[in-house]
């Protein structure tokens, strides 16, 4: 078991995973009736076996009811505290959340990269957002940067990216970190030209 050849030390090691991850408790259950959030626990715990310095974990919270998410975050969190843990994931909380250094990957290019809280801080005033009919969507798109748009009540709610208020009717937004994906993505900047 990576390396651990006294038992004593195996049985020192797994008892301590199992604590830290949670699972201390259904420790003689089969792996087989563990929900999916035990499971990805008990995965974090395999990963932890050798005191690796980094671990990475692909969509970590990919199905987890809130509360196997927020545990599981806390998991994550205390792990973080004494090694790497790089995230791949496109659940925008996971990010939020988690991760004090982030980089947006599009194409297989590095699009954006730092602190979250700062690359989002950066589009403080240039976001916009607008309930429009669909019909309109079309001519929206060729007028304006639109980063984002999704139904609401009936209505399709846009988020532009504009140095200044595209038009009447336009509100402003608090940039999040999705506004930053869209706008990364899309390959918008604020202050580039439409």
């Amino acid at each position: 078991m990576k390396g651990m050849t006294s038992s004593g030390e195996r049985r020192q090691t797994v008892d301590a995973l199992l604590q830290q991850t949670n699972l201390w408790e259904v420790r003689k259950k089969a792996l087989s009736t563990f929900s999916g959030g035990m499971k990805q626990r008990f995965g974090i715990a395999q990963a932890l076996l050798g005191n690796p310095r980094l671990i990475i974990v692909d969509e970590p919270t990919a199905g987890l009811d809130p509360e196997e998410r927020v545990r599981f975050h806390n998991l994550l969190s205390a792990i973080g505290e004494n090694i790497i843990v790089i995230l791949s994931t496109h659940i925008v909380s996971d990010v939020s959340d988690l991760c004090r250094k982030m980089a947006i990957i599009h194409q297989g290019q590095v699009r954006a990269a730092g602190d979250p809280t700062a690359l989002v801080q950066a589009l403080n005033g240039f976001v916009w957002k607008k309930a429009i009919d669909r019909a309109q969507l079309a001519d929206y798109q060729q007028r304006f940067r639109v980063i984002s748009m999704r139904l609401v009540a009936g209505k399709t709610l846009l988020h532009v990216l504009q140095d200044e208020l595209p038009e009447p009717g336009f509100e402003p937004v608090v940039p999040d970190l999705e506004d930053l994906y869209f706008a990364t993505i899309r390959g918008f900047n604020h202050g580039a030209a439409n």
